[in-house]
């Protein structure tokens, strides 16, 4: 898994965990625990190169729309990159996310149906 690639999957949590137009403390600490939790196969520089994603875009109050439509752009760019394991394993986190405060609400939902249609084009 290359650095642009971890780039653009910290597109799409920031997009996810952003998606009602806030950000709360614990979609972020869900981010960590997922990926320390799941992700440990791409190793410490690969969590922390998602992680320094994330949080550029949460420095710039960047859209979550914006994010997640440049997410989208790479995957369909780079559609080999992606395994159904990964996909899955993306799936499962951005769900985690989703769901770490206050349940999932509609926005994150419709993101995450957004993402599964996606996903299930390739």
């Amino acid at each position: 898994m290359n650095s642009e690639m971890l780039v653009h999957i910290g597109y799409l949590f920031y997009a996810i965990a952003k998606a009602d137009k806030s950000l709360t403390f614990e979609e972020y600490v869900k981010l960590s625990d997922s990926l320390e939790k799941h992700w440990s196969f791409i190793g410490k520089s690969g969590m922390n190169e998602i992680k320094s994603s994330f949080n550029t875009l949460q420095n710039n109050d960047e859209p979550a729309s914006d994010s997640f439509k440049t997410f989208i752009d790479y995957f369909h760019q780079n559609p080999d990159n992606f395994t159904e394991e990964l996909k899955d394993l993306i799936l499962k986190t951005a769900n985690e996310i989703a769901y770490a405060f206050a349940k999932i609400n509609k926005s994150e939902l419709n993101f995450m149906a957004r993402l599964s249609l996606e996903f299930k084009k390739t």
